[in-house]
């Protein structure tokens, strides 16, 4: 009894912290995010496949960020705090105009080394030049590390450890403040370190922010489920209802309810959303998220509808609706102002039973490319595709995956709830 009436407040505290998250989540995000989601050069600028900044605190790895400056004599100084025990991935550094510049680095140390000279006319990515490791590494450690050697290790080792000989194998890393030294431009440059974990819910296999994903996903996929199971309960009562007359209308509609019963939801519900989608060039099916609610609403109705006819049926026998019957009153109005009655709490039931179901059913439309809108279907699909499962990269499955069992096991929980509530009656 104690865990009972623990759940159910728990479960409506996670719903509803979900559906307030929904709604005022979205709008703290950058829309230009969520508008360029599909736009791979728009996430140029962040680290791919990278954990969250949180977890990268208790791992010591740097974090992304854009540096700040400031012009010192003719010159852009830009500090960077380097704490960490791993170096970043990248230093971009972004131009407001063109022309021959010099951008040094000055150590915490006071050594200096020459990261560009000569002509600017747009970014500059210092992972792509490994030119510039190998002369960094001849001047600092007294070696000449091979172009291959490169390849396999992390190249920013060498600016950011002490003058040793093993600089690119077993860095000591010389923590402190750096100085980014830019000469000769017109204008302010920017200056954006890739570090190795980024935001609250760290990059995928592309750059793209899993937070910004994760949180404009919620709302979608929130209203899908709640569309769709609104559509199975509405259907399944109207037509368990109607399928108790003896009219055509009482034998179409219960000729409908035994056909979805019988239909295998999943095959039919991709062929179905095949038909009313578009397959872009990548042959990813992109559907309305409104089509995928109808779709699964349509199918997952039919034991419900068969449910419902057997409640009135068996509603129909008793005294009461004789007495009914024998004043006057027709079929329609004995199911309007007396059966509907009964069946009100049976639809919440089925409706908090429906809500999980239609999101888990809405995410397993990720393993056949169906992407419908922008929810967590699509993120779980996008994660399948680009195979974040297998890099163990937890970031972009744990959030989706718990949040899913969270509300499916709320909605379950309040569902049971009801049920007893439901039998006392």
């Amino acid at each position: 009894m104690f865990e009972r009436n623990i759940s159910t407040p728990a479960a409506v505290v996670i719903i509803v912290s979900f559906l307030i998250v929904s709604i005022i989540g979205p709008l703290t995000l950058n829309r230009e995010d969520v508008e360029n989601w599909d736009n791979l050069g728009y996430w140029r600028l962040n680290p791919i496949g990278v954990p969250p900044e949180w977890y990268g605190e208790l791992a010591g790895l740097p974090r992304t960020e854009w540096l700040q400056g400031e012009r010192q004599a003719g010159e852009f100084v830009f500090t960077y705090d380097f704490h960490y025990s791993s170096a970043p991935s990248d230093i971009i550094f972004i131009p407001n105009s063109t022309g021959v510049m010099r951008i040094k680095i000055i150590g915490p140390d006071g050594r200096e080394y020459v990261l560009w000279d000569g002509y600017v006319f747009g970014e500059i990515h210092f992972s792509k030049n490994p030119g510039v490791f190998v002369r960094i590494a001849e001047e600092k450690c007294n070696v000449t590390p091979e172009g291959g050697n490169l390849l396999f290790h992390d190249a920013f080792n060498i600016i950011f450890s002490k003058p040793t000989e093993d600089c690119l194998d077993h860095p000591e890393f010389l923590k402190g403040r750096y100085l980014i030294v830019v000469e000769g431009p017109e204008k302010e440059p920017k200056i954006r370190v890739l570090g190795k974990s980024y935001g609250f819910l760290g990059t995928d296999t592309v750059g793209r922010d899993v937070w910004t994903g994760f949180i404009w996903g919620m709302r979608e996929t929130i209203t899908i489920a709640i569309l769709g199971s609104l559509a199975t309960v509405g259907l399944a009562l109207i037509l368990g209802t109607l399928s108790v007359l003896s009219s055509w209308v009482g034998r179409i509609a219960d000729f409908i309810s035994r056909l979805v019963t019988v239909t295998p939801v999943l095959p039919v519900a991709v062929s179905a959303v095949v038909l009313v989608a578009a397959i872009d060039e990548n042959y990813v099916i992109k559907a309305s998220p409104l089509a995928i609610a109808l779709i699964v609403g349509v199918l997952m109705m039919g034991n419900v509808s068969r449910n419902v006819r057997s409640m009135v049926e068996e509603e129909l026998r008793k005294e009461y609706v004789e007495s009914a019957k024998a004043l006057g009153g027709s079929s329609l109005w004995i199911l309007r102002k007396h059966v509907s009655r009964v069946l009100v709490p049976y639809a919440i039931y089925q409706f908090a039973l429906a809500v999980p179901g239609t999101i888990a059913f809405i995410t397993l439309l990720g393993f056949f490319n169906i992407v419908p809108g922008f929810n967590w279907g699509t993120i779980m699909s996008q994660t399948i595709r680009e195979g974040a499962t297998y890099r163990l990269a937890w970031w972009q499955v744990v959030p989706v995956g718990v949040s899913i069992g969270l509300l499916a096991l709320s909605f379950v929980s309040l569902s049971r709830k009801i049920e007893e509530e439901f039998l006392k009656r």
